[in-house]
């Protein structure tokens, strides 16, 4: 009768936790059509393209692709800004969980937004799938931090602080590129001046740890976690601790670690906040890293620019923390009669945002 009873409970358990997991996913993707503005980015490289100023670069050289020819698939696409203003440099890196690239929906029309925001911004498109090996996207990344120095005044961009905007798998690669061990300096390149992280894909070895109530979405996690280190490291590197322990951001963080911006979405099955961006915030606290972390209830894996969604407006947010510094980021002061300075006013984030809860979770 017990038997029976606690078998009919993990069956319930099983069906509804798979149902709301599967529910979750196809939300996911719904949300992931207008949230990322997938069109934002056509239309704007339609638009540089028409100028004559879009331009796309293969990041090592002839010699370098013939040593190892899966480098020929990294690129960086270039987004000039409309002002002439000389900016830092932003690099944008995709995620994809280092099986593919979602370059159309978290690469390009971050490269518009940052355009309108004044910004020259460079879309990485890092080595993944069958084309990646061990630390390769690292080894792209610091490859494109050296290809656009070289080419700064081209591009007329200074690389002095330099950001980087990475998310998902593309966060793991910017948050890996911060650290000394395994990032900028392990290739020689300067250090970045600050993180910009979308629903980072940050512990990824360690989610054993911190168990899920939902026994579907830990499956996730091994697939998800598994799956990025056969294509990171191959069938025999991936069973290595070295390096699966490489991918892991928090268990890298020193006291100099970039300035760090990073937001998560409160109903994100693929990254959970709670085994990924609340653990890597809990070293920062630790180290005492100037960091801002937004959590938005409600709001799913994928969401790009985060449109019609609670997040919308994050990136505006971030760059105020990150490049405070920026004049144009600053909000606009209006005075007259009846009126008050709007650096008078107590400001919130969800001011920005309409809807958004500050609060949030």
């Amino acid at each position: 009768m017990i038997r029976h009873f606690v078998l009919e409970i993990i069956k319930y358990y099983l069906l509804l936790t798979l149902v709301f997991t599967v529910v979750s996913i196809i939300r996911m993707y719904v949300v992931e059509t207008f949230a990322c503005n997938k069109k934002k980015g056509i239309k704007r490289i339609e638009e540089l393209m028409s100028q004559g100023r879009f331009r796309q670069y293969p990041i090592y050289d002839f010699d370098e692709v013939r040593i190892r020819r899966k480098r020929g698939v990294a690129k960086i696409s270039v987004f000039p800004n409309d002002t002439g203003k000389k900016t830092r440099a932003l690099i944008v890196c995709p995620g994809g969980g280092y099986a593919h690239l979602c370059t159309e929906t978290e690469g390009f029309p971050l490269a518009a937004r940052l355009n309108e925001l004044g910004y020259t911004a460079f879309v990485l498109e890092y080595r993944a799938g069958l084309n990646c090996s061990s630390h390769a996207p690292m080894h792209d990344l610091a490859r494109a931090v050296r290809f656009i120095s070289d080419h700064a005044e081209e591009f007329n961009v200074t690389m002095e602080d330099y950001i980087l905007v990475g998310f998902s798998a593309g966060g793991n690669l910017c948050g890996v590129f911060g650290t000394e061990k395994y990032g900028f300096a392990r290739y020689n390149v300067a250090k970045p001046g600050a993180l910009i992280l979308g629903y980072p894909w940050t512990n990824v070895n360690h989610w054993i740890a911190h168990p899920y109530w939902n026994i579907w979405i830990g499956l996730f996690g091994i697939w998800l976690s598994e799956r990025g280190n056969l294509f990171m490291f191959g069938p025999k590197g991936a069973v290595k601790r070295e390096n699966r322990d490489s991918l892991c951001v928090q268990k890298w963080i020193t006291a100099d670690y970039p300035k760090t911006y990073m937001f998560s979405g409160g109903n994100d099955v693929l990254v959970p906040s709670s085994a990924h961006t609340d653990v890597l915030a809990a070293k920062f606290d630790e180290y005492g890293i100037d960091y801002m972390y937004d959590k938005f209830f409600g709001v799913p894996h994928g969401i790009g620019l985060g449109e019609k969604t609670k997040a919308a407006g994050w990136l505006l947010h971030a760059l105020r923390f990150v490049d405070s510094g920026n004049e144009v980021l600053k909000p606009e002061v209006k005075t007259g009669e009846g009126q008050e300075k709007a650096a008078d006013k107590p400001h919130t984030f969800a001011d920005e945002l309409g809807d958004a809860d500050e609060n949030n979770e």
